[in-house]
């Protein structure tokens, strides 16, 4: 006589996620705005997308193309170490034992300095609002910092849009059946959402040929930002961007990935580093920072975007325009120089 125990397994949570078949290992991230498919996925599923090297996003998104206004709905909670903490100590607590079904290394990974994302789902209806997904990161921030005795440098992960890529050589380490219960996360006191008063960014006299100039000057004549440039280059450019908005993002892009600071995933996000900025910058902060790195910079323009242009209403006194400030961009906002 002999007894069959059958031991049942709980399925996998399926992820709320939304994937890209571009951009593969960061290439060319200017071309991961639109075409972005949603789907569910078990953390073995996403595991195996990573490991191909390519994109995705932690939530759906309308209309394909990713924004913070599209977003619709996350159900996972995705944290990025920056080398501020040892892959086996993170696996080391309990927290990451019980909550977290995943982790990969990032394309900045060593054996010295640890680089990687952790996923952690969340049991239950997905969250509809973003600002629930910021308190709950922020919860669970605070739960690991309790736990491991120190900070995080990285918030990033508080915005459910937020891009994420993908790894062909990347480290993957799974925890099948881990996840946030539903009991636990739906328990979380919320406080209200703060509201800001601000005007918005006036781009009314940003003409057309300020667009083109400033996308060409991005792709072909200012310098990529070094290492130590970040307040002095990363954050004007990146302000001026923000204040001529989405048509010059695919060059920024790729202006970020050229130079040091794309080597931060982070860095590369329109929507996490053009938040809150361009109030008080624009077109003339390129050309300023343009015209610091060559005094004659306009010499190079092609004759379509040269001054002089009939179609520039600027060209009659091009040192005017270039007299306003470079330093605009809230330091606040961009205090850590990596």
């Amino acid at each position: 006589m002999f007894c069959i125990h059958i031991i049942s397994v709980k399925p996998m949570i399926k992820l709320r996620v939304s994937t890209h078949a571009k951009g593969r290992n960061k290439q060319d991230p200017s071309r991961l705005t639109y075409g972005w498919q949603n789907r569910w996925m078990d953390c073995r599923d996403l595991g195996a997308w990573v490991l191909q090297g390519y994109a995705w996003a932690g939530c759906h998104f309308k209309e394909r193309k990713r924004s913070a206004r599209n977003a619709q709905g996350s159900n996972c909670l995705t944290f990025d170490f920056d080398g501020e903490l040892a892959l086996a100590d993170f696996w080391a607590t309990q927290i990451a034992k019980d909550w977290c079904a995943l982790t990969y290394t990032s394309a900045s990974h060593t054996d010295e300095v640890n680089r990687f994302r952790a996923v952690f789902p969340l049991e239950g209806v997905p969250m509809q609002d973003p600002w629930v997904h910021q308190c709950l990161y922020q919860w669970l921030e605070l739960q690991l910092s309790s736990e491991l005795g120190q900070d995080f440098q990285d918030s990033c992960g508080q915005k459910p849009e937020r891009l994420w890529f993908g790894n062909s050589n990347g480290q993957v380490q799974y925890n099948d059946q881990a996840f946030i219960p539903v009991a636990i996360w739906e328990d979380v006191p919320i406080p209200d959402k703060p509201t800001f008063e601000r005007s918005a960014s006036d781009t009314s006299d940003i003409t057309d040929v300020d667009i083109k100039r400033c996308i060409w000057l991005l792709e072909n004549f200012i310098a990529p930002s070094e290492d130590n440039e970040y307040n002095s280059i990363y954050v004007p450019v990146t302000a001026a961007c923000a204040a001529i908005g989405p048509d010059v993002e695919g060059a920024w892009m790729n202006w970020v990935a050229a130079g040091h600071h794309g080597s931060k995933q982070s860095n590369l996000d329109a929507q996490l580093k053009w938040a809150g900025l361009g109030l008080r910058s624009g077109p003339s902060s390129l050309y300023a920072i343009a015209k610091r790195q060559d005094p004659n910079w306009t010499r190079s323009l092609p004759p379509e975007l040269g001054y002089g242009n009939p179609s520039d209403r600027w060209c009659f006194d091009l040192d005017t325009l270039l007299s306003g400030t470079i330093h605009c961009a809230p330091k606040t906002l961009f205090y850590r120089g990596v």
